[in-house]
């Protein structure tokens, strides 16, 4: 008897038109005695292809729109690429990132941001689908001095920060409003901050620079007062006093935002 994922895999292959559809007869034995229908195994072969149409494009409606024309080619290049290997359809698409980058290089000479792109939009919806319980906890204003000491941030379990050769969170808000499909973008390091928001529970995406990337990455091993030495060794051209003030900022921003869940004690 042939598996549901043989059977899909090979439908696959009718809707991508690499078989006959009367070499997929053998899917007959699944029900003895049921006679192969090849009208019905066309139908659902193109049934699958919209399926992955469908999902692909909803996860990647950014690199969609930027290929435009050729999207329907470069979807059917990836299934034949990377075939369906699991039955929840959203994990078919989580090796198109991969494939722009190793397998599409006329696309990738062409928009060399596109492999990015789609890391972006796949990292959006894998945190959609994140079932994490996340508590949001009250924090103690900065005003005493023995918090900076007492104290460090609880991170969102959720985040993740990505960083990026191209100013990828600048393209999608081009593309959003309906630029930037032609338009050459130069390397531009860029870093992107990504979560679940535990009231909303939608993801929030922020844009941070190198310095709140490093503070990010040691936030939650740190105290406040770790955190703000940090800041001004990272900036030491800068009058320490300043530092501090925006590194305060910072902090409550990130606890208003939801990016900081609430507060640790520290040693405890």
């Amino acid at each position: 008897m042939s598996s549901l994922r043989d059977i899909e895999r090979t439908l696959t292959s009718i809707w991508m038109e690499k078989q006959p559809v009367e070499s997929a007869q053998s899917l007959s034995c699944i029900l003895e005695g049921e006679k192969f229908d090849e009208d019905g195994a066309r139908l659902y072969a193109r049934l699958i292809g919209y399926g992955h149409s469908d999902v692909l494009g909803s996860i990647y409606p950014y690199c969609q729109k930027v290929l435009n024309r050729s999207w329907e080619n470069t979807l059917k290049r990836y299934v034949q690429t990377f075939p369906p290997d699991h039955f929840h359809l959203n994990s078919s698409a989580r090796k198109f990132p991969q494939f722009l980058k190793n397998n599409s290089p006329e696309l990738m000479q062409k928009f060399p941001y596109l492999a990015e792109l789609a890391d972006y939009e796949w990292l959006e919806m894998e945190l959609m689908e994140v079932d994490t319980a996340i508590s949001v906890t009250e924090k103690t204003p900065l005003t005493d001095p023995q918090s900076f000491v007492s104290l460090g941030p609880l991170v969102n379990q959720t985040l993740q920060v990505r960083t990026y050769e191209f100013p990828i969170q600048e393209i999608v808000d081009l593309i959003e409003n309906g630029k930037g499909f032609r338009k050459k973008f130069r390397p531009k390091e860029s870093h992107v901050a990504m979560y679940r928001d535990p009231l909303s529970h939608r993801v929030r995406i922020v844009d941070v620079d190198d310095n709140a990337r490093i503070l990010l990455a040691e936030a939650g091993k740190s105290s406040y007062g770790d955190l703000i030495r940090r800041a001004v060794e990272l900036n030491p051209d800068r009058a320490p006093e300043a530092t501090v003030t925006d590194v305060i900022e910072l902090v409550e921003y990130f606890h208003e935002i939801n990016l900081f869940v609430g507060e640790r004690n520290i040693g405890a």
